[in-house]
Order: C-alpha cells, then structure tokens, then sequence
C-alpha cells in the first residue's frame, strides 16, 4: 500500500513540475490574432498590408526604421554613400552578420536579393515597379556593394525602397522561400499551416540582440467576436481594439494598453471626373456639411486625430499643421456654397469595402449629415476583391471611403496625387502639385524637400483634393505579463519590441 502511495505521490508531483514548468515556458510566448492567412509568406512576395506587418518579423534590410527616433537608422549595413547624383548608392554591410541558417551575410548576398525584387535575370519582378528602377548592382568588395538606378528614374526618396528590400541568402529559390523562408530578421521560420497559423521563434543572433519573446505564433480568427473572447480567456495575448473595446478595457489593470498613430490617411474621395465634383464649392460644402468631430467621438479611438490633408501628424517633421480646422463643420455655409454651385438636388453614391466596418460606419454618418444639406447619399458596400479592381484601379465610382496605407517616405504618401499616376484614385490634377512632387524628387537636402511637402499639404487642402478625414490611429491591448510595444507609421507588428514585465 506504501508502495502503491508514494508512486501516486511521484505522479501527482512530476504533473504539477511539468505544469509549473509549461506556466515558466508561456511566459516568453506570445499568440497574436491574424485575420486571414497569406498569399506568400515568401519575403516581399505579397504586398498586402495584412502580410507584411507579419513577415517582416522574419527579415532585416540594409537601413531600418527607428520607430523612437522617426527616422532611418543603420540595419544590415552600418553605412551608405549616395553618388552620381543619386544614381549610385553604395552600402558597407556589418561583419559577420547571420542568416537565420547560420550563413555569414555577404555582398553576394545583397546583390542576389536585389536582383530578385527586380527581376534582373529574370524579367520578372518580384515587387511592382523595380524592373524599371533599377540598372545594376555590382559587388565592390567583401564589405561593399554598389545599387545602380536607371538614368532618369533616380528619385531623392529611393533610399526608402532600397531600406526595405529583405536580404536573403544567395542561390534560394522562389521555391524553398516559400516552404521555409530564411532571413536575417528578429525571428526566424518554424511551421506554417496556410489559413491557421504561422510559427516563428526567436533568432539567437540577430544583430539587435535575441528577442525576449522566444516564441510567436500568429494565429488565425477570422471574426472580431472571436479574437475578443480568445484574449479574454487568455488564448491570445495581443489584441487590436476597436472603439468599444477600447472603452471595455480603458479602467481594466489586467490589460497593456498601447496607443499611438498608424500614419494611414482615413478619406471621402470624390471623383473629379464626375461633373458635380469639378466644382471647388461643392467639395468645399460636402467638407464643411460633415461633423469630423462627431465621427470621431462616435466610432474612433483614443489615438483618432482629424487631419486636414493627405498627411499624419505620425510624420511630425514634415506634417503642416493648422489644416484640419479650416473647413470646419458649418451646414449652412454648405448649403449656401450648393446653392452658388447650382447644385440643389446633388444626389451621390459612396463606395465602402463591404468587409470594413470601420468604413461603413463613418459612411453612415456622413449620409446623416449630408442630408441635413440637402445632399442624398447611397452607401453602395462592394467586397474586397471588387473593390480594388473597380474603385481603386479604375476609379469607377462618384464617392468612396478609404483608408490609405502610410509610409515613412513622405514624397510615396503625397505622389498619388500626381497627374495621371494609378493611385490618383480621386482623378485629381493640379499643375502646382506636379512640379513641385518633381522638385522634391530631385532634391537630396532634407529641409528643403520638408518646405516642397507642406507646401503641396496646404495645395490639397485649399484645393480640396480629398475630404479628409483622419489618422484612425491604433490602441492594442497587450496580455498583462507584458509591455513595451512599438508603433510604426507603416505596416509592422514589430515582436522584437515587446517585454515582458519584470516581477516587482
């Protein structure tokens, strides 16, 4: 019976070591919510901004972006040159710097992942426009290369694009990329399981230091319903919330809360191709006939901010301020500026992405308010997969809600608004604009492109390029154990910044 009693004891005792010692494990290990799997987890292989704030977990470039310092900072290479006027640029890459199989990171290397994304050899490119930038790029040394821009297409915001291509080892193929991708990032590759979830763990030589979370696993729910009873229960420990749930967890000291800007651009476009809209009064009335404030109070976050142009104040150093009031919410002015342009009877469709809620909520307030005008709005919802061909392509549509994905480059943000351009989705022109979008292109000094990208700021906003709305800015709750999160004005859930919290 003794006998019998003290094995009973070693199994209740080896149980509860074991479950003490999963409880140490999950300390390091994170679950954070995807809405849907990917199209490539192949680096730069799927554009999407749902991907790539995944996958760059996995890779490193030449520069980063320091999120605290706003700015471009070394990476994989601890130093760069611009030559020839822009033409040239040449990077001297760190030493005895790894890839996530061990391989020491070479020039060989960054030629390799450069000619990739252009498809120099191939003449296919892996990232959209790339074949027609870039002409060469040649291996100097052990430490050095050189990336070459063809004549005519060299650009002062190229550095940005030549940061963000990910280094991979020469020789893989599009192949393995795909069953098992290998860079230099915060984590490297473990199991992916298409529309369930992606494995990573932490990198022990990443050149930054290993992170503190050894373990990630993006996981996937496909409805809101179930990620917030997922974090509720503990099943996830990272949580993108919405206007409700912001307030639900606002007073909650179980919960992180980490808010900041996205640097997106929230808009009305109104088509300038259809008749209506060609009237400066008319944008001027539908601005002036919506309550931005009350959109705000009423379906925002705590992070919302009201922008008067197609620029965050996420972007600090070249944002114009004073915009954002100046066609503030005044209905009978808009009515008399209607009555001016003829227009007593304006009836419009708004086009909104049928799976945004976001969107179609805020169409639904501007509806309320642009009849108390006179204006008659339809809300037409159209699925993703429309959408993009039709509105955003092809710009078939009188008005559309969108949120517009930001970058840290400020000449990418405002060039859709350049004549012409395929993401000029508002048909929007403006001489003015356009020669002052070429100026800033060509210009290396800093505080003189800072000057050109306020000036067309206050052009877009006098003009009315667009009836902009706001940064929706972002509020993640974090799991208790931890903190320390970073924000990005681009696509990145950046893993490599969370902590966990120290015992007190």
């Amino acid at each position: 019976m003794k006998k019998i009693f003290m094995i009973l004891t070693l199994i209740v005792t080896f149980i509860f070591l074991a479950g003490c010692s999963d409880e140490k494990d999950l300390k390091d290990r994170m679950v954070i919510p995807i809405k849907t799997g990917f199209a490539s987890i192949a680096p730069d292989s799927d554009i999407a901004g749902a991907t790539k704030e995944v996958i760059r977990n996995l890779n490193s470039g030449l520069l980063r972006f320091d999120p605290d310092k706003n700015k471009l900072v070394p990476g994989l290479a601890k130093s760069y040159e611009i030559k020839n006027g822009g033409k040239s640029y040449i990077f001297t890459l760190r030493e005895n710097l790894k890839f996530h199989n061990g391989k020491i990171i070479t020039p060989e290397d960054v030629k390799y992942s450069f000619e990739r994304v252009a498809g120099l050899k191939t003449g296919k490119p892996i990232v959209g426009d790339w074949q027609m930038n870039l002409k060469d790029v040649k291996v100097l040394d052990k430490n050095r290369v050189e990336i070459d821009i063809k004549d005519g297409q060299e650009k002062s915001s190229d550095i940005y694009d030549l940061a963000d291509v990910a280094i991979i080892p020469e020789g893989i193929s599009e192949k393995e990329l795909e069953k098992h991708p290998i860079g230099a990032g915060p984590y490297e590759f473990v199991e992916y399981i298409p529309g369930q979830k992606l494995v990573l763990k932490a990198f022990k030589d990443y050149y930054l230091g290993e992170p503190e979370i050894k373990e990630v696993e993006f996981r996937v729910y496909k409805e809101g319903a179930s990620r917030l009873i997922a974090f509720k229960n503990g099943d996830i420990n990272f949580l993108p919330l919405t206007n409700e749930t912001e307030k639900e967890f606002k007073n909650d000291k179980n919960v992180t809360l980490i808010s900041g800007l996205q640097n997106d651009i929230t808009l009305l476009y109104l088509n300038n191709s259809y008749e209506p809209f060609k009237n400066k009064k008319v944008r001027e009335a539908i601005w002036r006939g919506i309550d931005i404030d009350r959109i705000i109070k009423g379906i925002g976050l705590s992070s919302s901010v009201k922008v008067g142009s197609h620029m965050s104040p996420g972007l600090d150093e070249y944002f114009k301020k004073g915009l954002e009031n100046k066609y503030s919410y005044n209905p009978e002015i808009a009515k008399k500026l209607l009555k001016e342009a003829g227009q007593s009877n304006l009836k419009f469709t708004i086009n909104t992405i049928a799976e945004n809620n976001f969107d179609n909520d805020a169409a639904l307030f501007i509806k309320e308010d642009l009849k108390k005008i006179g204006v008659e709005v339809e809300i037409v919802p159209i699925p993703l997969s429309q959408y993009l061909p039709t509105v955003f392509r092809n710009h078939e549509y009188q008005g559309a809600i969108l949120r517009i994905i930001g970058y840290p480059d400020p000449y990418r943000i405002l060039n859709r608004y350049r004549t012409g351009d395929l993401s000029n989705m508002g048909e929007y022109s403006n001489k003015k604009i356009d020669e002052l979008l070429e100026k800033a292109s060509k210009e290396y000094n800093k505080e003189e492109n800072i000057k050109i990208y306020k000036e067309i700021q206050n052009i877009l906003n006098e003009d009315i390029g667009g009836i902009y709305l706001m940064d929706q800015g972002r509020v993640v709750a974090l799991s208790p154990q931890f903190t320390g999160y970073k924000m990005y004005p681009f696509a990145y859930i950046d893993v490599s910044s969370i902590k966990i919290k120290k015992d007190k």
